[in-house]
């Protein structure tokens, strides 16, 4: 059938526009909303790096920051790595330190990008992005950050001149934050292949995802009973690789199990005033309780743990029989009793604790650790409390390389009465070659306006002797190495090849240092690691050095490594509270300390021993609940004299004596005591060791106004 003239155009007219409609390419989607934005005022939150002048990329309500700046020489070179992830316009924590392309060598060595150049470019789908340029150890990188859509991002990156069996991977720095990968759990270590890697904390859930073959690969760090975090290498299988992330809010955690029985507690001292407390509950033949504490108590749960600030609380646990063991550090009394709880009215515990140990003394703990700390989840709130309850007077908080005031939290917490603190660092050496790990103190507090990593002592890619001169020009007075023979590399007595017989050691060692952390927490349960401590002591004065002992937690988290096990008893002069931390300086640089996990050692010259003849009284103070078993007197690093401790267990003094040596030559004096029996339930160290030594005393035998011992033959 033939169509009417008028019929046959439109035909035809709607034909040819149906066929260029079918040439035409797709409608571009529209282009992605973002936009780039550049730092104002440094990033001040927990693991924060940004800082100003660095960029923003946001999408939505988050926002990745991009190290824009080089760094301060002696500082981590981040040029060019994402830094901080945030859900929400204010400054939060997140679950990333760093996440930044490497290549991997044939070795397994990471090459890790620090960009030449970070600058804004087009993304393919229209939307704004940074990208970052490097040439690193003569391989070629180009990688591109783009927005997908509100807390959606793209990641490419591509090599050129990249080695035979070499391969492009993402260096991903978590810190603290749970690592989850297809088919592991939450503990995962070693080489797995992925496709997909989960970093939540602080409420929120990074998930990074490729399409291509990737390989995870972590290797925590495992100390005595401890186990550390460590950076996740995402390999790709070639010279490029594309990498999607999303961030969205956690997902919240299970309630707690309905517990059905209460428990009221209260402590106080014999004046009636409360007093705080740490209560551990245990079951036996069953797994560990977790006790919930009611929200209107003053204090926290943690564990098997409660922290009562106060001293008391409403502690919610399931129906059945529980020990409980409440304690205030080494100094006091403790109670223990077991309880059986039922349904219906609460039970009630109370007790009171009393001082044991002599005035004149504080006891310090000199190494802490919080959430300023990549490797700690412990809020500054906990932290102070945990100190508080365990009875430690003064605490230095020594985050690795972060400034930290503790003070706004004891305020806030209304403990003012009960703790002093004072700001340092653990100034954490990093680099092609490690140093170890130093603590500096006092540091002045540091402004908003500087960002945590422009305020740290320099760290990165500096010897002993430059990294102690950038401490002391930050206003340090006292540098204390921290565990000098820890394994992985972190101690620098082992990575000097300090030798404690002879008193030699690497060109690099430097005498830069005031006092030694002899006894680190994590060696509780280790003795010969506390012996040693006091032997690399002798050490240093063969090469006539005169240096402080202490002893002190490391405390990363809160039931175990608890802070103020060990601590330093510091000897201080009467004065004003608002002078305390300078008279525990003063007394750590005069060497009046005395370190303890349970008994209280002290150590009195009662002649100068330049006749050849040293007369000392050794007197061991510790409340009942310390075993104390042994007592030695130490010259140089030969145990001089021991003797056993048979009487029953008091309050107060546990042992007493006068004692003698015979000196032909100077000495190197130390008292120390000890037991095999471990420390009852206020650790959860089933072998957690009562040991406490004073530091040495330094005799001048031959009055030449120095101490110089003899190499050991």
């Amino acid at each position: 059938m033939r169509l009417a003239p008028a019929l046959v155009a439109v035909s035809v007219f709607t034909s040819m526009g149906c066929r260029w409609r079918r040439r035409r390419a797709p409608p571009r989607p529209p282009p992605v909303s973002a936009r780039i934005e550049v730092l104002d005022r440094a990033r001040l939150a927990d693991h924060a790096y940004g800082r100003v002048g660095d960029l923003r990329l946001v999408a939505g309500e988050v926002a990745l920051t991009v190290a824009a700046r080089p760094d301060a020489p002696g500082h981590r070179p981040m040029m060019g790595a994402i830094v901080d992830v945030d859900r929400a316009a204010d400054d939060q924590p997140d679950p990333l330190l760093w996440w930044r392309p490497v290549w991997i060598d044939a070795a397994s060595r990471a090459h890790p990008m620090v960009a030449a150049l970070v600058d804004l470019a087009p993304c393919p789908n229209r939307s704004v992005g940074v990208v970052r340029t490097a040439t690193v150890d003569g391989v070629s990188l180009r990688s591109q950050l783009c927005a997908l859509g509100p807390g959606r991002f793209r990641v490419r990156t591509t090599a050129r001149d990249l080695p035979a069996g070499a391969t492009l991977a993402d260096d991903i720095n978590p810190g603290s934050a749970s690592v989850r990968v297809e088919g592991r759990d939450e503990g995962w270590e070693g080489t797995t292949p992925t496709p997909w890697i989960e970093l939540t904390e602080h409420g929120t859930t990074l998930r990074f995802e490729t399409a291509d073959p990737a390989v995870a690969r972590r290797n925590l760090v495992h100390i005595a009973a401890e186990t550390f975090p460590s950076a996740v290498t995402w390999m790709a299988s070639g010279a490029s690789s594309d990498r999607t992330l999303t961030v969205r809010a956690a997902d919240p955690a299970p309630p707690p199990p309905a517990a059905g029985a209460t428990l009221r507690l209260g402590f106080d001292d014999p004046s009636g005033a409360d007093v705080p407390v740490h209560v551990m509950f245990a079951r036996a033949g069953g797994p560990d309780p977790q006790p919930a504490l009611d929200a209107r108590a003053h204090g926290f749960a943690s564990g098997r743990s409660v922290y009562l600030l106060d001293g008391h609380g409403d502690v919610s646990l399931p129906p059945g029989e529980y020990r409980v063991t409440a304690s205030r550090g080494t100094a006091w009394t403790l109670h223990r009793s077991t309880v059986t709880l039922g349904a219906g009215a609460p039970t009630e515990l109370r007790a009171t604790l009393r001082p044991v140990l002599p005035p004149g003394w504080i006891a310090a703990d000199l190494h802490l650790h919080a959430s300023p700390s990549p490797d700690s989840r412990v809020t500054l709130a906990q932290r102070v409390g945990s100190l508080v309850c365990n009875g430690i007077d003064f605490a230095v908080a020594t985050d690795h390389n972060r400034i930290t005031d503790l003070s706004p939290a004891v305020r806030a917490a209304g403990l003012d009465h009960a703790l002093v603190t004072a700001i340092g660092d653990e100034v954490t050496s990093a680099g092609s070659t490690l140093w170890g790990h130093f603590n500096a103190f006092p540091l002045p507090p540091v402004g908003e306006a500087v960002a945590p990593e422009d305020a740290v002592p320099p760290y990165y890619g500096v010897d002993p002797a430059a990294l102690f001169a950038g401490a002391r020009a930050a206003g340090a007075s006292i540098l204390q190495v921290n565990h000098p023979r820890m394994p992985p590399s972190i101690g620098y007595f082992d990575l000097t090849r300090f030798d404690a017989a002879t008193g030699r050691a690497s060109e690099a060692f430097s005498e830069g240092f005031d006092a030694v952390e002899a006894f680190n927490g994590i060696w509780l349960e280790t003795p010969a690691k506390v012996r040693e401590g006091l032997v690399d002591l002798v050490g240093l004065a063969r090469r006539g050095m005169r240096v402080t002992a202490t002893g002190n937690s490391d405390s990363h988290r809160l039931v175990y490594e608890e802070a103020g096990y060990p601590r330093t008893w510091v000897r201080v002069a009467q004065g004003a509270r608002a002078t305390l931390g300078e008279r525990v300086f003063a007394g750590i640089r005069r060497g009046e300390t005395s370190v303890s996990s349970g008994p209280f050692v002290t150590l009195e010259n009662l002649t100068d021993g330049r006749d050849g003849v040293l007369v000392v009284r050794i007197t061991v103070t510790a409340p009942a609940w310390v075993p104390v078993e042994h007592v030695e007197l130490w010259r140089d690093d030969v145990v001089a004299q021991r003797w056993a401790v048979t009487a029953p267990a008091t309050d107060g003094v546990r042992f007493e004596t006068r004692a003698v040596l015979r000196l032909e030559r100077d000495a190197v004096v130390t008292a120390w005591a000890d037991a095999e029996t471990p420390l009852p339930d206020v650790l959860p160290y089933p072998g957690a060791r009562a040991i406490g030594f004073t530091s040495p005393r330094y005799i001048d035998r031959d009055g030449d106004g120095r101490v110089t011992v003899a190499p050991r033959p």
